[in-house]
């Protein structure tokens, strides 16, 4: 007797197929990668991996492992399309730690690569946008012209802590309340706990002023906050909402840039880094020990605080210098 197969009976699981070789180390390299890296990095490289492979598809090249000569043809190609030096070479760093995770030997190494980024070094400029500041000169106009409301409480108090801890955008929408002590003197310390170049998460400890913890404080009351996150969103005029997502805050600077009258070339170069921009250039203008600078900003090398504080230290040059000494700037305008 023939047994008909009811509609309900369990169908068999099709066999997952067994990956072998480079691409299984690949993906057990990924699975550890979690928690080793921020999210943010493993998208990015994710992103990045993803590029490198369309390319080498559209000229039906194998990707993993990938010829050197296939990477050079996507640096040209890079170039072509007028991507920054930056970017490519993150891509090549990319296609790097992906052949070296999945057990491959490097062809990034290789001397038509190298060669490849020379060329490309040689044809682009490597200097990168850099945003414009909001130093405390800017945040002052508009602490006294921002007038009442919730919004000025917020944008004052944003403000204030985002300069004086140099926090990037993504530390200073990650500060909560029991990240700040309050000192009698009116004083304060803000615990910047993770940053972009802090991988372990020991965080630094930022000095705030009197005049900050007073719009930190005036926010906070306003604001009912009692715990929790210190910068929130704001419903209409007078709710509050959950916390900051990163990429308001550019947003926000530019509006205090707009309300303060900056020229329009300079608002379109305003972003979440400008305050931090900002307080490098006044603490280079005060001839702050540029090791002090380095540590206050949470970096682990000089060399963005001294590209950050270009322009101050080209007005205090040699050069500078000299134009004063001989009276080359002592000329009166007739």
């Amino acid at each position: 007797m023939t047994t008909q197969a009811s509609e309900f009976d369990p169908k068999p699981i099709a066999p997952r197929p067994v990956l072998e070789g480079p691409l299984a180390a690949l993906l057990e390299w990924q699975a550890m990668a979690e928690g080793a890296y921020s999210p943010n990095t493993l998208r990015a490289q994710k992103s990045d991996g993803a590029i490198f492979q369309a390319f080498c598809e559209s000229r039906d090249e194998p990707y993993l492992p990938a010829d050197p000569k296939t990477i050079r043809a996507f640096i040209d190609d890079c170039v072509k399309e007028g991507k920054k030096p930056a970017t490519i070479k993150r891509y090549v760093a990319t296609v790097a730690r992906v052949h070296l995770a999945a057990g491959l030997l490097n062809p990034c190494s290789s001397e038509a690569v190298r060669l490849g980024l020379k060329k490309m070094g040689r044809e682009t400029s490597a200097r990168q946008g850099q945003a414009h500041p909001l130093g405390w000169k800017d945040i002052k106009e508009f602490i006294d012209g921002a007038g009442e409301g919730l919004r000025a409480d917020r944008e004052r108090a944003m403000l204030c802590v985002a300069y004086e801890t140099l926090a990037r955008r993504g530390e200073l929408v990650a500060l909560e309340l029991g990240d700040v002590d309050f000192h009698p003197d009116g004083t304060g310390i803000a615990l910047i706990r993770r940053g972009k170049t802090d991988a372990e998460g020991q965080g630094r400890s930022a000095y705030l002023s009197r005049e900050t913890v007073k719009w930190l404080k005036i926010w906070l009351e306003h604001a009912g906050i009692n715990e929790g996150t210190l910068f929130r969103r704001l419903i209409g005029r007078n709710q509050i909402g959950g916390p900051l997502n990163p990429g308001s805050i550019a947003p926000i600077f530019k509006r205090v840039a707009q309300w303060i009258g900056m020229p329009e070339r300079y608002l379109k170069l305003v972003s979440g880094h400008s305050t931090r921009v900002g307080a490098t250039q006044d603490l280079a203008a005060l001839d702050i020990d540029l090791a002090a600078i380095t540590q206050a900003g949470g970096w682990k090398s000089t060399r963005m605080p001294l590209q950050y504080a270009e322009k101050i230290h080209a007005s205090k040059s040699g050069m500078a210098r000299a134009a004063a000494e001989f009276g080359r700037d002592n000329l009166e305008t007739k």
